[in-house]
């Protein structure tokens, strides 16, 4: 076990917001010197950092923690099935990492985010309309389709259903909670967070278990969500939001922005379309959005290939030896009976037959009398 992991375990269950964290760490050098400095060295700090208003609980908190406990503390995580990560691990989100303000440590479960894959941010209002949980649903689906793993906060509304359709095509997807990892908030979304564990997904917080979701977390919280992803996605939002500081956080980090349109009239749609005003990207499909990512795109389709070319395969070793000059010779796009007869020497009569046999495997697809084409179906 690495020392150091035990005392940022330690320091991290002081549970203080990041700008007092990184001062302490600053002051120290260190969480093992924050532990380890007796009263008096702390009582100092806290008179010097006067300006960062540190509360009477904060500071008992920063008292009474011990290294005594580290080795049990770290063993009750284990028991949990939480595993913690600092950002000198390789394991920590490479993305989030770059960010100024990425947190030292993350709590989680499941398995987070890694260096080569790609995930967007798909978020909003919680007390949305039908319109904006289909959409983030869509949106979500289609995207994980392409190999793009899905974030967001687990709350109710667009947060909810952006998990969900990520969920519906098999894909990644990650929760960033406000509060410990060992809670499920809202336990509403309890159906949710067991599925995304199931899936291969992640819940993950900078807030040790056992901690609350209190208010002053959630607008920390989305740093992360901001953080871990290439791009963020608004599908409804008030112009004045939490959605909206996420976005802001993202301009920070250079992330792109994407917004779905929506009626003028509409308040749940102000946000969205006051970030097209400002230059978001609006969004009508996945398609605007994966135009942004053509080396993804681009693996995709030879994943798809791939995928093709092996049920091909499977395909042919069922068939006849006619049927599978037939079958070599379709193409995705149209063509003409005469065209394939033309190209196999195969006679006509015999060439309906085997065409029809295909149709029926589900092989290729006919279009009107005399055109033929294979199916595309993977």
């Amino acid at each position: 076990m690495n020392e150091k992991k035990l005392y940022w375990n330690l320091f991290a269950g002081c549970c203080l917001p990041s700008k007092k964290g990184n001062a302490m760490l600053a002051y120290f050098g260190g969480p093992k010197e924050i532990v380890t400095a007796d009263r008096a060295e702390k009582e100092l700090f806290f008179r010097l950092a006067e300006c960062l208003s540190f509360s009477e609980e904060e500071k008992l908190r920063l008292y009474s923690v011990s290294e005594k406990n580290a080795y049990e503390e770290y063993e009750t995580l284990e028991k949990q099935g939480i595993s913690f990560v600092t950002q000198e691990e390789e394991e920590y989100p490479e993305r989030l990492r770059s960010c100024a303000d990425a947190p030292c440590y993350l709590y989680y479960k499941g398995v987070l985010p890694k260096k080569d894959e790609l995930f967007l941010a798909i978020i909003g209002a919680r007390k949305c309309t039908p319109y904006g949980l289909e959409t983030a649903k869509i949106l979500a689906k289609s995207l994980c389709a392409e190999g793009i793993g899905i974030a967001s906060g687990l709350a109710l509304g667009v947060d909810c259903a952006a998990h969900e359709g990520a969920l519906l095509n098999g894909g990644r997807t990650v929760a960033v909670l406000g509060c410990g990892v060992d809670r499920c908030y809202p336990e509403a979304n309890r159906r949710i967070y067991e599925q995304i564990l199931n899936s291969g997904g992640a819940i993950l917080s900078e807030y040790p278990p056992g901690t609350p979701p209190l208010p002053c977390f959630f607008p920390q919280r989305n740093r992360i969500i901001a953080g871990i992803c290439a791009g963020i996605i608004v599908t409804e939002a008030r112009k004045k939001s939490g959605t909206l500081i996420t976005v802001s956080l993202g301009l920070d980090y250079g992330r792109n922005i994407y917004a779905v349109p929506g009626r003028v009239t509409d308040v749940l749609s102000e946000g969205c379309n006051y970030l097209i005003r400002e230059g978001a990207k609006p969004v009508l499909s996945s398609k605007d959005i994966l135009e942004d990512y053509p080396e993804l795109s681009k693996k995709s389709k030879m994943k798809k290939e791939g995928t093709k070319t092996k049920r091909n395969k499977k395909i042919e070793n069922t068939l006849a030896s006619d049927e599978k000059i037939v079958y070599a010779s379709l193409r995705l796009n149209l063509q003409h009976i005469e065209e394939i007869q033309r190209q196999t020497g195969i006679n006509p009569e015999r060439l309906a037959v085997i065409l029809a046999s295909l149709e029926k495997r589900g092989c290729m697809k006919r279009y009107g009398q005399a055109y033929y084409a294979l199916s595309g179906e993977e």
